[in-house]
């Protein structure tokens, strides 16, 4: 179960507490967060949770007395998305007083569908997304792969992943409820998971009604996980408008279903695409609501790329998550030039990443990161993950790179 694992989000937690007056916990349902939060050392905290009605009701009819704190530590709030109000409330408390470390919350649903509780705390709260359990931390490694990338400081992965490995932890996904399951199980509470997110929390950020058409939705979005989502034909394909189409994406995006990826775009190149990628964020929720079955998922190329391209996304954005440092792109041109990943850290370097679910790479599998580094960015370190025991060179600062040594170290 999740208390048994050491979150990476913990120390960022903590540490954002000592400098920020409101800390926002932010991540799926049953992500971890809560656990999460009963882990952390917080002398004199208060906690309340609103997925109790009482407490909920509390809250609704007396919101700056609720936001109230009697004790030396954070007033913790779980699900504060629940209570609205709230938000503009603790807005006031922190205006009248700027000590840090007043409230620490956390919610399933993304602000950014709230744009006045947004707003109203700028420049007064830290995001900190957590993610489903990422491997690394199931095996109690530190989040290390992007410092060491951009230090060019490689080694053997301390567990290695063969393909036939990575396809079963990205059907495991990083639940820790499904995680605890027997594998047949998983399926049928990853279904399960979806139907009580869509009646219960939905109604938190939308007025959507027509939940059978979301969930319809939120399966063909699955499909799209690490391709452009084409909203059009998405819906010419679903009989709905181009408006509702954005209403329920950006639904699923809110409760941290899905993610997108932004484009790194040139100015000076008009060839390049500037649309996002879109990725399911769990792998495992991913394969069940595509009913796609591990049985000969190695010899179907196209799924076992979206499967293995997903699966790294989530890796490398829960080490991102981390700190602040580092930004997640994509890139792809009208050429059919096409890298899947680009990071840029805050002090400007830049990593190219592309994804094989194979152990077989070849100098040909850097000639899109060869073009882009000769093209645009001289500095750009060039790497193609894989499923191969261990780093080696391919010469000019190119690197293959075991797809385990994403979990860190």
């Amino acid at each position: 179960m999740a208390e048994d694992y050491s979150r990476w989000a913990a120390e960022a937690v903590v540490e954002a507490l000592s400098v920020r007056r409101i800390v926002y916990v932010a991540g799926a349902r049953q992500c971890g967060k809560t656990t999460l939060l009963k882990h952390l050392d917080l002398p004199g905290a208060q906690r309340r949770t609103l997925d109790r009605q009482q407490t909920r009701q509390a809250a609704r009819d007396d919101p700056d007395e609720f936001v109230e704190r009697s004790g030396s530590g954070p007033l913790v709030i779980d699900e504060v998305q629940k209570v609205p109000d709230l938000f503009s409330a603790m807005k006031i408390k922190v205006d009248d007083d700027r000590t840090p470390g007043q409230y620490l919350i956390t919610g399933s649903t993304n602000l950014k569908a709230r744009p006045d509780a947004a707003e109203s705390l700028a420049g007064r709260m830290r995001t900190i997304r957590l993610r489903t359990l990422s491997q690394g931390e199931v095996l109690g490694l530190r989040p290390t792969f992007l410092e060491r990338a951009f230090e060019g400081r490689f080694q053997a992965p301390a567990v290695p992943l063969k393909r036939s490995e990575l396809i079963e932890l990205a059907f495991r996904g990083g639940y820790p409820e499904a995680m605890a399951l027997p594998e047949r199980n998983r399926p049928g509470w990853h279904r399960d998971y979806l139907k009580t997110l869509l009646t219960r929390d939905v109604r938190d950020i939308t007025e959507i009604r027509n939940l059978p058409a979301l969930r319809r939705m939120a399966v063909g979005l699955a499909g799209y996980s690490s391709k452009f989502l084409d909203k059009a034909g998405f819906a010419a394909a679903y009989g709905v408008s181009r408006q509702t189409v954005d209403t329920y994406v950006a639904a699923l995006e809110s409760l941290y279903l899905f993610d997108q990826v932004p484009p790194w775009t040139p100015g000076d190149y008009d060839r390049a695409i500037r649309s996002p990628k879109w990725f399911a964020t769990d792998t495992g929720t991913m394969a069940a609501l595509l009913d796609w079955n591990r049985d000969g998922m190695a010899e179907d190329s196209d799924r076992l790329g979206k499967l293995a391209e997903t699966f790294v996304y989530n890796a490398l954005a829960a080490t991102a998550d981390v700190s602040d440092r580092y930004r997640i792109y994509h890139y792809r041109d009208r050429d059919g030039r096409e890298i899947d990943f680009l990071v840029e850290d805050d002090r400007g370097r830049m990593l190219g990443i592309e994804v094989k679910a194979g152990a077989a790479v070849r100098t040909d599998d850097f000639k899109h990161l060869d073009w882009f580094r000769e093209r645009f960015r001289p500095d750009l370190i060039p790497i193609v993950l894989n499923t191969g025991p261990e780093p080696l060179s391919f010469g000019k600062g190119r690197r293959a790179v075991p797809i385990g040594c994403l979990f860190g170290s």
